[in-house]
């Protein structure tokens, strides 16, 4: 595939925000910390901590949607002005490979693997064979996995690899949100801000017209939730542009204050839409601040989390299905409950593994792939 050669790629000049990195790796890990303590209690061994008296990691489900509204904030950061210039077309093309190049090949490779998995233990072990094998790992959901369409309500069921529904939200709305990203470009603050309120005023919509009123809507109605929380981003994004109340913004303490009031909301089991305006603002917060807040979240270590939190994402799902397939297995030698140092043992093990794997998924399947796949189209 060729492109105009005078296109420059947006990447190439776009200053990195180098604070929002790391919370992607933040997002990815909290995502992680909630599937470990849903594998412990809903397999029978108790929760990483007492679901009654804290929703810290029974509601992180919620990070998913600081990373639908980061991306759409990154998304225009990186892509807005190429995609309004006079190479429009050149543009899209560019855009929507790099996006493609960027989800894709992992997503087949996690996929590939859950395959293979369920084929060896179903031969080798068919004792962990159940009612949620079947369900996870249900052959005609496979299609819908493969075209990334799992996440509009074509199963009453998360399949595969259950966290991709996401990465299967977020493709389609890259595609069908390009006008959107044109269209916002040079909007006054106020236009911004309507635009905003209309998209959490369907956002409120979608989680009332379902019977759980809450945020957790994967397969169902998944990408609507993408949709409307990615063009919420589109417009902080366009608010950032005008630093508005950036001097409020961008001092540390209010950084700090926004995460300890998202996690009070958890910590309360508050009402899951509540956390989306301050996940807005902490974006917002994280982008202006030049200070203590962004040379902690410089430090190597979180710049190395963020780098591969897309690696962690997508990974600690197969660690997911691993354990989700053997703790019942304790059952049968007698073991009915962890302590309370065997759910922390637990809990390090699968981050240790997830991280491990992440580290060699990163460099030897995402990176690789993704700029063998950026080559071919700029051949």
């Amino acid at each position: 595939m060729n492109i105009n050669t005078t296109y420059t790629p947006a990447h190439l000049f776009v200053r990195q925000i180098n604070s929002l990195t790391p919370m992607r790796g933040v997002a990815a890990i909290w995502v992680m910390l909630f599937h470990i303590d849903v594998s412990l209690f809903y397999r029978g061994f108790g929760s990483l901590l007492p679901r009654d008296q804290t929703g810290l990691f029974s509601k992180g489900y919620l990070w998913v949607d600081f990373f639908f509204l980061l991306s759409g904030f990154v998304i225009a950061h990186v892509y807005s002005q190429q995609l309004n210039s006079a190479l429009r077309k050149a543009a899209i093309k560019n855009y929507l490979w790099a996006r493609f190049s960027r989800l894709y090949p992992l997503h087949i490779f996690t996929l590939g693997v859950l395959v293979i998995f369920t084929q060896l233990i179903e031969h080798w072990y068919p004792a962990v064979v159940d009612g949620s094998w079947t369900t996870y790992f249900a052959w005609s959901a496979l299609p819908s996995n493969l075209m990334l369409t799992q996440a509009m309500n074509q199963h009453t069921y998360l399949s595969w690899n259950m966290v991709s529904w996401s990465i299967a939200a977020e493709w389609w709305t890259y595609v069908i949100s390009i006008p959107s990203i044109i269209f916002l470009i040079g909007r006054t603050k106020k236009f911004t801000l309507v635009y905003a309120m209309l998209f959490f005023a369907l956002l409120v919509g979608l989680v009332f017209s379902l019977p759980e009123k809450n945020l957790d809507i994967t397969f169902n109605y998944g990408f609507f939730r993408c949709l409307f929380e990615f063009n919420i981003g589109l417009a902080l994004y366009q608010l950032f542009l005008r630093d508005t109340i950036k001097q409020f913004l961008a001092q540390d303490y209010v950084a700090v204050t926004l995460v300890l009031i998202i996690a009070a909301a958890f910590h309360t089991h508050g009402p899951d839409l509540l956390v989306v305006p301050f996940f807005g603002l902490l974006i917002l917060a994280l982008a202006y601040n030049r200070t203590k807040v962004e040379a902690l979240l410089n430090k190597s270590l979180f710049q190395y989390l963020g780098k591969i939190s897309y690696s962690i994402y997508m990974t600690h799902c197969l660690w997911f299905m691993v354990f989700w397939f053997a703790l019942p297995q304790l059952k049968l030698i007698g073991v009915v409950e962890f302590s309370t140092v065997e759910k922390i043992f637990y809990a390090f093990a699968f981050v240790g593994l997830t991280l491990i794997s992440s580290h060699f998924s990163y460099y030897y399947i995402e990176l690789k792939c993704q700029r063998k796949l950026l080559a071919l189209f700029n051949r």
